[in-house]
């Protein structure tokens, strides 16, 4: 059900930034994701179709307190929601990318939900600006750090919409063929066969991606 509703949420926002951004080089357009943008602002433009039914929560308060991103309590919803960007390294540079841990920690949560019988309830929606040529630049995906590591194929497994053509993390890309199709997690299962699904929302010339989970 969760999905239903969010769907037209994500189209919304690609078609807002493809707009926004038409003229926008990739160049620009990362120093603008990197420096302009929060996780603030996905949450806000994710939740305001709810608009009063909505609790937006992003000060960092635990799970357990009922903290989710985003939470509709009239329909039982949680949403977890993480924009992927480039951070500001110790040289000064927007090169540091959102940390595995970070990220393992929200599909966790969704798994968890899902077979405590949430299923259709709960949505971890991640975000990011289509400024950089290989989505492991954004996140850690290798076995190592570096710029240049193996891929780390379980943590790959997370992303059923991306494929490789080498064994670096800089083989990984977008199947762009199976964008708004309903996709199985295989990294993300239950022993009860309460899966995760996914869907991939973004084309090659749109400024900006989204993955839902739920």
């Amino acid at each position: 059900m969760i999905d239903k509703y969010l769907i037209s949420n994500c189209l919304f926002m690609i078609d807002e930034f493809n707009e926004r951004y038409e003229n926008v080089s990739k160049e620009e357009l990362k120093k603008i994701a990197d420096s302009e943008y929060s996780e603030a602002d996905m949450v806000v433009r994710l939740g305001y179709p709810f608009r009063q039914m909505a609790n937006f929560n992003m000060q960092g308060r635990s799970k357990q307190a009922a903290g989710n991103d985003i939470v509709v309590k009239s329909k039982d919803f949680r949403i977890e929601v993480k924009l992927l960007k480039n951070y500001k390294s110790s040289k000064g540079s927007y090169s540091s990318s959102t940390t595995w841990k970070e990220i393992e920690r929200d599909f966790h949560w969704l798994l968890e939900e899902v077979k405590n019988g949430n299923s259709g309830k709960r949505a971890f929606v991640i975000g990011w600006f289509n400024a950089v040529e290989c989505f492991s630049q954004i996140i850690q995906l290798g076995k190592s750090a570096g710029s240049q590591p193996d891929i780390d194929h379980r943590k790959k497994g997370y992303f059923p919409f991306l494929v490789h053509n080498g064994e670096k993390t800089r083989d990984i890309l977008y199947m762009y063929k199976d964008s708004y199709e309903k996709m199985p997690v295989h990294s993300l299962y239950n022993a009860d066969g309460s899966d995760v699904n996914c869907m991939f929302f973004g084309e090659k010339d749109d400024k900006f991606h989204i993955a839902m989970y739920w």
